[in-house]
């Protein structure tokens, strides 16, 4: 055992999960956080704060491994506004961590995990983006509401990526726009849970393996991506944020139930 409760099996699944976040992400923009958080709660690998600090270290890597070859898709019109409304809202929600116990996480986790599948399920049935691109203003409240998520779970992005999948941009402009705003988001959770605690053993042992797993699984994205059109990318990324709904309600229900 490396610590109390956490075993080697528990840390391989750990990497495994942030070896396919990170190819995942590569190619969709989004889902790193989702499935890291989802899957580390549900099968009960690490606590929800350490995940989250980790998280956090794993989207800057992504992002910097992206971001170097494809930084001239990204969409500042669509990026600035999300991201002035995230970093309040991520600094309440991050209060709210520190502020509500257990029981109560786990209800806003529930609600969250029911919006995000409902909106994911409403989106498939249309995935073509919309004609007319959205104003800067539904950009700041997405991420406004996002932040909230990102605060307390570090995974800011599904009101985020639901307006995203739906403008009228070309797929690596919604892909490199949406790396950028959780690398810029995600530093900044970074930077408040380091002012308020340090990592202990456990969480810089998790780190220290799903660094590697995480930079294997953006590579493999990038030189061997699969071969399909982007519209079957867009039905992916939606099919991924139900799932990641679907995986908030279970996990929220089980930790309920017990």
């Amino acid at each position: 055992m490396t610590d109390a409760g956490t075993g080697w099996t528990q840390l391989a699944l750990f990497w495994a999960l942030a070896a396919l976040g990170g190819w995942t992400q590569t190619l969709t923009g989004f889902a790193l956080g989702l499935l890291v958080m989802s899957g580390a709660t549900l099968f009960h690998l690490l606590p929800v704060p350490a995940t989250a600090q980790i998280i956090s270290v794993l989207v800057l890597l992504n992002g910097a491994m992206v971001l170097a070859r494809d930084h001239r898709h990204m969409d500042r019109r669509a990026l600035w506004p999300a991201v002035a409304g995230a970093l309040p809202t991520i600094a309440l929600g991050y209060w709210l961590l520190q502020w509500m116990t257990g029981a109560a996480v786990d209800w806003l986790r529930l609600v969250l995990g029911l919006f995000i599948a409902a909106a994911a399920a409403q989106l498939a049935r249309r995935p073509q983006p919309w004609q007319a691109r959205s104003g800067r203003g539904a950009f700041a409240a997405a991420g406004a509401t996002g932040g909230i998520m990102g605060g307390l779970f570090a995974t800011s992005g599904p009101p985020v990526i639901w307006l995203f999948y739906r403008q009228p941009m070309t797929l690596d402009a919604v892909r490199v726009t949406l790396v950028s705003y959780f690398v810029i988001t995600q530093a900044w959770r970074l930077l408040l849970s380091l002012s308020g605690q340090s990592m202990d053993r456990i969480t810089v042992t998790a780190l220290a393996g799903a660094l590697p797993a995480i930079a294997l699984g953006t590579l493999l994205a990038r030189h061997a991506p699969p071969r399909v059109t982007p519209l079957t990318i867009r039905k992916a990324a939606l099919a991924l944020l139900f799932l990641s709904g679907v995986a908030l309600v279970l996990t929220a229900a089980s930790a309920l139930l017990r």
